[in-house]
């Protein structure tokens, strides 16, 4: 388990109610939560807040089944579908929308008044945009501000207490974390906020609530599947978190103040151990490779005759290729290095000869020879192709891409080319090199 699920299932498990001791003798969340509808209730008819058309009561009926209604209409119906888990006596499922006030700043309000400049005794207000909200963790915008009068004028959307934040669109969509309220900040596009109705709610554990895997799914589950994901207000405000008692809420956080930095060690030293093991993987490897190559790998067999020999039979094969015309003369003009009575490496083309010696990396054992790769292989090159002229339907001759054909030494589905011309022959073993761009000197062996 790495660090990341083991984070998950820490939280999954405090919203279960099973992370700390259950005390019968707390006053329920069903108390709490009537408080919170009469504080409600108190705002809208002191004007401070608008009356929510949606406000509702969740509770279990007789059958066990739970049941959501509607306050201003008095409409009832089954939610069992929603409830993701069984919670403890005196908890309760509840609405984002029936115990935070849930706003943002207006798209209009954006646009017609907003102007955000640098940090200054002129505009001090610092902005919250998406980037400034990360999963548990606020902060500050240093670089863009807007001014007090400004501020003043867009009241809803200022943030002045305590609360949370939500980025409700983009890569960071479902992103929560506690506003710290250590100055004034205020909203600008992209994240929400979630600001609590009265005291009943310890904001601690309603962030760690959504954070949990059970906060992001249901984020997950409303947010609008379009190019740039999004939720609007009113789907943030009918998430569904569990709401233990007041006192419970409280000692939940505190253990997950006391554990989750530790998971965060744990993660931290993990990610130094992968590094560590995936580094001594690739030095293994490169190693064993190393051995190989200079004949430590396997034991010498004097029986098997030497690479000279293997090499004349090679230049022999050439040899009949060019005379059948399937090959250039030119082909034939091998280099032949050997070792000289002054231990030195030579190199003979043609005529000439030369001491490569500041070329041969290491010694090989006597059986074995140096040569140049073009002795022992025929280099051939290929070509760019439209997309008009190959296809990915298995339909014609193989058509080979170094980029889109091979990764990490695997070759993946290969694209088709339906055309007559090919560059290659039929050999029975190919080395495939492709050298550009990211994909720059990697190699793949092919049957």
């Amino acid at each position: 388990m790495n660090g990341k699920q083991l984070k998950n299932s820490i939280l999954q498990w405090a919203i279960q109610g099973k992370l700390v001791q259950q005390d019968p003798n707390d006053e329920p969340a069903s108390v709490l939560l009537e408080h919170i509808r009469e504080e409600k209730a108190k705002l809208v008819k002191e004007k401070k807040i608008k009356k929510d058309k949606n406000e509702s009561i969740i509770y279990r009926g007789d059958d066990n089944s739970y049941y959501e209604k509607i306050i201003a209409t008095g409409e009832v119906k089954c939610i069992d579908e929603e409830i993701p888990f069984e919670i403890p006596n005196g908890w309760e499922w509840e609405r984002v929308g029936n115990i935070f006030f849930v706003t943002k700043l207006a798209g209009f309000e954006y646009t017609k008044f907003f102007t955000k400049e640098a940090i200054s005794a002129f505009n001090p207000i610092p902005i919250v945009r998406a980037q400034n909200v990360r999963m548990g963790f606020f902060e500050e915008n240093k670089n863009e501000a807007i001014s007090e009068m400004l501020s003043n004028q867009l009241k809803r959307s200022a943030l002045n207490k305590k609360c949370l934040l939500m980025t409700f669109i983009g890569a960071g969509i479902g992103d929560t974390c506690i506003f710290p309220a250590e100055r004034k900040n205020h909203l600008a596009p992209n994240v929400a906020k979630i600001e609590p109705l009265d005291d009943s709610i310890f904001l601690d554990y309603a962030v760690f609530a959504l954070m949990s895997p059970c906060g992001q799914r249901g984020v997950n589950a409303i947010k609008k599947s379009t190019a740039q994901p999004s939720l609007s207000m009113e789907t943030i405000r009918k998430l569904l978190i569990p709401i233990p008692p007041f006192k419970e809420q409280k000692c939940i956080s505190l253990k997950l103040s006391e554990v989750l930095p530790l998971v965060e060690k744990y993660s931290k030293v993990q990610k130094v151990q992968n590094q560590i093991n995936d580094e001594i993987n690739i030095l293994l490897s490169k190693s064993i490779l190393q051995e190989a190559i200079r004949g430590k790998l396997v034991p010498q067999i004097a029986e098997e005759g030497t690479a000279d020999k293997l090499l004349a039979e090679i230049h022999k094969e050439k040899e009949r290729l060019v005379k059948e015309g399937k090959l250039k003369k030119a082909i034939l003009t091998d280099s032949v290095i050997y070792k000289g009575d002054d231990n030195k490496y030579y190199e003979r083309v043609g005529k000439s000869e030369i001491d490569i010696s500041d070329e041969i990396p290491f010694e090989i054992p006597q059986s074995w020879s140096w040569c140049r790769l073009s002795s022992v292989i025929t280099l051939l090159s290929g070509r760019d192709l439209t997309p008009d002229r190959y296809n990915s339907e298995e339909n014609g001759i193989p058509y080979i891409t170094g980029a889109s054909n091979f990764y990490n030494g695997v070759s993946s589905t290969l694209a088709v080319s339906n055309i007559r011309n090919r560059t290659y022959t039929n050999y029975e073993v190919y080395l495939i090199g492709y050298g550009y761009g990211k994909f720059k000197e990697k190699i793949h062996f092919m049957e």
